[in-house]
This record gives structure tokens, sequence and C-alpha cells, in this order.
């Protein structure tokens, strides 16, 4: 079976750069657009159901891609986007700043991984065959290719990552691809699978 992260539109939070975490910001006009534009791209491919974090901005994205596949949608909080803590609405320059080891109140890098970890192994289970959509956040998709051994990348608006589990094990196919949002027809990087990765 395949796993689609999808990160969600763009906020006016994104642009200014400021920490969203749980915080609940809505898409802005390009993010809707953008959604759009995926939505569009993936109608015709048959998805068995999609995910989505309970966030706005996140199940926004979700809406837009269920209206043109037909799949349909359970939120979630285990998608939610790491929690910043007091660090939530700060731009993240003053973050750093203020709280260069993390707020005081913030989930920490290895309890994200942990906890989209478990999300996936409880998907891999619950749908052995087909297609799933993640409706998620950029640093959840981050953690989840942290977990499965892949360097950190920082995730673009309504980027396409994609895993396919089979035999207890996950592979990565594609990461942060964007073709929907290409205005030319280029190569998309990403695309070449990479090692196998055993769910723990």
């Amino acid at each position: 079976m395949d796993i689609w992260l999808i990160r969600h539109g763009e906020t006016d939070w994104n642009i200014q750069k400021r920490v969203q975490g749980w915080t609940d910001v809505p898409l802005n006009a390009t993010g809707h657009k953008q959604a759009e534009l995926l939505a569009a791209s993936l109608e015709g491919i048959p998805f068995k159901h999609i995910y989505s974090s309970d966030l706005i901005r996140a199940h926004d994205t979700a809406k837009a891609i269920a209206r043109r596949t037909g799949a349909a949608i359970t939120t979630t909080k285990a998608l939610r986007e790491q929690y910043f803590g007091q660090g939530e609405g700060l731009l993240a320059s003053e973050k750093e700043r203020r709280f260069p080891n993390g707020a005081p109140d913030e989930e920490s890098r290895q309890m994200l991984e942990a906890r989209i970890g478990q999300f996936l192994q409880q998907v891999a289970k619950a749908h052995r065959t087909g297609r799933i959509i993640l409706a998620a956040h950029g640093r959840v998709i981050g953690a989840a290719l942290t977990w499965l051994g892949h360097k950190r990348v920082i995730m673009n608006n309504t980027s396409i990552t994609r895993l396919r589990v089979a035999d207890g094990e996950f592979q990565i196919i594609a990461v942060n691809t964007t073709p929907h949002l290409d205005t030319i027809n280029t190569d998309t990087p990403g695309d070449e699978p990479l090692p196998a990765a055993k769910m723990s």
C-alpha cells in the first residue's frame, strides 16, 4: 500500500515566518489555490481514505482533495503540527532568540517522531492495500522521514511525499514533490526509491 503525505497550503503565518504549531491558522488565498491545483492533479487517482490533521489549514486542504477524489476524511490530532507552546505566534527568528533550546512546554522532535511513527504503523496495519492520504504539516512529514532514517527536509506547501509499505517495510518513493505547482514540464526531484526501513 502507498501512503501519500501532503503538507497543507500556504497561510499568512507561513509568509510571515511565524511559528504556527497548534495555533489554528487558516489558509490564505494562495493556499486555497494551491490546494485546488493539488486536488485537480489527484482527480482520477483512486484513494481509499484521507486522514487529516484537525487543524483548519490541513483539513481544508484535505477537503479540497476529497471533493475531487471522493475519498472520505477522518480527522485526527495525531497528525497535528509539532506543538511549540510559548513559542507559538512568535516570528521564527524571535522564537530562536528567546528559546534557543526550545520553549519549556514545547513538544520535542523525539516526541513528534514517536507520534507520527506510531500513526504510520497504525495506518499500515489498517490498510493492507491501496493508497492513503495523510494531510498534515511540514514538521510532521519531516519527522516521518527522519523516523525512517532520511535527512531532514523543509517541505513546500501542498508538497507530496510518498511512502510504500510492503512486507512490514516502509520505502520512501518521493519527497517534497510539487508537480501541480510547476509552470513548466520538468523532472521533479525525489522520485527515485530510497532504501526500505522496517517497521519497529
